[in-house]
Parts: C-alpha cells; sequence; structure tokens
C-alpha cells in the first residue's frame, strides 16, 4: 500500500509539474511600410514576380533560433514560428516590395498569366541569425532572371539591432532586415532600364 501511495504522489506531482510549464509562445514576420512611399511619378515597370527562396538549413525549423558564437545555436523550443520560415519570408518580401514599387509591379510566381514572359526575383539567404541580444544578421544573393532581356543580381549583408527582450524582439528584427532587403532590390529595380525592358 506504501509503495502504491508514493507511485500516486510521483504521478501527480508530475502532473502538475506539467501544469504549471510556460506557454507555447508563436510568431510571424511582418511586412513593414518603407521609409519614403512610392511616388505616383514613378514610371509603370513589368510584373516581377516572386520565386524560389532558399534559406540555411539550420534556421529552416518550427523554433526561433539565436546564434551563441561561431560554432553554437541556442534552438528556443518554446519559441516557434507560426507558419514554415521560407514561406513566411516570401509572403513578407513579397508585401515589402509591394509597398515600394508601382502598383501592380509585384506578384508571387504562381500568379503568372499564362504565356507571360515572366521577370523572376530569386532570393538565396545564406545566414538569417539572431545574436545573443537577438540582434539580426541577413546575408543574402538575389537574381532577377528575364526573357530576352539582360537580368541583375546583388549580395546584401545588412545587420539590425535588437530592440527589446530576446527572443521576443527576434521576428520583429527578422522583418525589419527583410525591409531593408527589399528597400535595395527595389531602388536596384528602379534604377536599371534595362530591368524595364519589356
Amino acid at each position: 500500500m506504501r509503495a502504491r501511495l508514493i507511485g500516486v504522489s510521483v504521478i501527480l506531482g508530475a502532473l502538475c509539474a506539467c501544469s504549471t510549464s510556460p506557454p507555447m509562445r508563436y510568431y510571424t514576420l511582418s511586412a513593414s511600410a518603407p521609409q519614403t512611399a512610392a511616388g505616383s511619378a514613378v514610371e509603370p515597370l513589368p510584373t516581377i514576380h516572386i520565386g524560389r527562396i532558399t534559406i540555411p538549413s539550420e534556421i529552416d525549423r518550427t523554433q526561433l533560433v539565436n546564434r551563441i558564437d561561431a560554432n553554437r545555436l541556442r534552438i528556443s523550443d518554446m519559441d516557434r514560428w507560426a507558419a514554415p520560415l521560407d514561406e513566411m519570408i516570401r509572403n513578407t518580401l513579397t508585401a515589402d516590395l509591394a509597398a515600394r514599387l508601382p502598383a501592380g509591379s509585384v506578384s508571387n510566381l504562381d500568379e503568372a498569366r499564362p504565356g507571360e514572359k515572366r521577370r523572376v526575383l530569386s532570393l538565396d539567404i545564406q545566414e538569417f541569425h539572431g545574436g545573443t541580444d537577438c540582434s539580426v544578421t541577413l546575408r543574402a544573393a538575389w537574381i532577377i532572371t528575364q526573357p530576352d532581356a539582360p537580368g541583375a543580381r546583388g549580395t546584401e549583408a545588412i545587420t539590425s539591432p535588437s530592440t527589446g527582450a530576446c527572443p521576443e524582439s527576434l521576428p520583429a528584427g527578422m522583418s525589419r532586415a527583410l525591409a531593408e532587403l527589399s528597400d535595395h532590390i527595389a531602388s536596384a529595380l528602379q534604377g536599371d532600364a534595362k530591368l524595364g525592358a519589356p
């Protein structure tokens, strides 16, 4: 009988411990308005379709990831993305670019019309981590391809300082870094006349 009571006590203790575990927290990325609104005097651009987005395998997971040093990562089990990270990056980049370019200039690749000559933006993210203080580093290469005309490419290295407690501030910092990346790509699209060729 004594052994049975001890066993029941252990089970009840475990259940109580589980009931007081901190709740799981879920995060998403968000689009950011440009510092200056897209001007109405900007010439219309051919539609740019957002194509493939690749991200490093170490951040391609549901949990938020922080880099401790060159060889160590911290993976937060209680802080998770609400959707696949590459999907959220693609949606956020699409919205950020749409806010920086003339109306109708940006769409997802699956929205292309049959027979349309597609101008496609592809993004290869080599690094997208938060530091121990949740400052963000983004390193990425982008390329724009289009049929029958020269394309364009660029590489970006962006840092976004932390603005709050970690890891809660990480998604906001990553969103700001994507907004800055969108600023650079939008400037390239608007500034290179070759990219406006039909």
